[in-house]
């Protein structure tokens, strides 16, 4: 595969492994925004005519030249352009835009430098608070991940899954392609989890089976995936996990659920809420209940 690096600014775009990076770091785009970002930069100089970034964007589908300003908008935000009098992008009205910023190709072997300490990209929110009375099921769970390759939270909504499974930032280090966070919550068609999960990797997704194009992307990563608030789209989220696992031996699941998703493989934690754990421990007579909500609370497997 052709690995030619494009270099501009504090940039590094290299199309063929779907990268961008800033001062070695990797930077997340959404996968359409890379996909103009790669076609203008591969035609630096040059005006590429908006209807062949659209046609490049969304292939077999209509959108107007709307959806293709958005995008660019937000791929500029992305670049930093006007800060400092940075200018990257150029709009030709009537005709397309322009790369205008100066680039240089690479050959395929320069290696690219990677500052020390720099991570695994990850697109897991960062916390604003500390995560309080959490640390022994943490623990746990980041032992379970280490162990098993499909680990799903259970339990009743509110409780706090999202925040737990920010366990998976805890093992980053040895999964060099990253932490990726799918939420699905908001999904109302069971078809689009794929999609979903194509969408947070920053990868565009052509043909009928976008499963396929999924799995054959991932075969060779070492990743971990984050899918958030599964109970809805089970179904599909079952059948998503199962085929990523089969296709992707580097690859591990972790997903939060009001309900299993009996999945080949999966391994089962059963999360009560503080509120139940607080009351157990505070109440004198609720001593005798104090253990069998400790074995409630550990990694079971059906």
């Amino acid at each position: 595969m052709d690995e030619e690096t494009f270099a501009f600014g504090s940039f590094r775009l290299i199309p063929a492994q779907r990268i961008l990076l800033e001062d070695g770091k990797p930077l997340h785009l959404g996968s359409r925004a890379l996909d103009i970002l790669v076609m203008l930069v591969q035609g630096a100089g040059q005006t590429i005519h908006k209807d062949q970034l659209i046609a490049r964007t969304w292939p077999d589908t209509v959108v107007d030249e709307g959806a293709l300003r958005v995008h660019v908008a937000a791929l500029r935000r992305a670049l930093g352009e006007g800060r400092g009098g940075k200018r990257y992008i150029a709009n030709n009205p009537g005709r397309g835009y322009t790369f205008v910023a100066p680039v240089t190709r690479e050959h395929p072997s320069t290696p690219i430098p990677t500052p020390a300490g720099a991570s695994a990209a990850s697109s897991l929110p960062v916390p604003l608070t500390r995560v309080v009375g959490r640390n022994d099921i943490i623990a746990i769970l980041r032992a379970e991940l280490v162990q098993r390759r499909l680990l799903t939270i259970v339990g009743p909504g509110g409780i706090g899954k999202t925040t737990v499974a920010a366990v998976a930032e805890a093992v980053r280090a040895s999964h060099r392609d990253g932490v990726w966070l799918v939420g699905l919550a908001s999904l109302a068609d069971p078809e689009l989890v794929p999609s979903a999960l194509s969408t947070a990797l920053g990868i565009s997704l052509s043909g009928t089976n976008p499963v396929s194009g999924l799995t054959a992307w991932l075969r060779d990563k070492r990743a971990i995936i984050v899918l958030d608030s599964c109970e809805h789209v089970i179904g599909s989220a079952a059948a998503l996990a199962e085929a990523v696992l089969r296709a992707a031996p580097g690859v591990r699941i972790l997903a939060t659920s009001r309900e299993p998703l009996r999945a080949e493989g999966e391994r089962l934690h059963r999360l009560a809420s503080m509120f139940h754990r607080r009351r157990a421990i505070s109440s004198p007579m609720r001593r005798c209940a104090i253990r069998p909500f400790s074995c409630s609370t550990s990694a079971l497997s059906r």
